[in-house]
């Protein structure tokens, strides 16, 4: 197997060296949310919230969410992460 040369990239993966040990880091286009997280609808500037919704699909960082159920909510509106705000697990 051929060593890793620095700076060299994998699909999931970067090497890098910030002067010390060489780190891995994750790629900054990853979504912030996961199918079935449960997250809150709190639209920009407001402090009103909405749900927790579950999200179903996500697809270019926009989210679809659906209820307890698994049924589709706000017209299967996708949000954008902005939007959307974790459910605390301990809530």
């Amino acid at each position: 197997m051929e060593p890793v040369d620095e700076g060299s990239h994998s699909p999931k993966y970067s090497f890098c060296d910030d002067g010390g040990r060489p780190q891995i880091e994750k790629y900054p286009d990853e979504p912030k949310y996961r199918p079935n997280d449960n997250v809150y609808i709190r639209p920009t500037r407001t402090t009103t919230r909405e749900g927790p919704y579950r999200v179903s699909s996500v697809e270019n960082r926009k989210y679809t969410l659906c209820d307890v159920n698994g049924n589709v909510v706000k017209d299967g509106n996708a949000f954008e992460e902005r939007d959307l705000e974790l459910k605390d697990p301990f809530e």
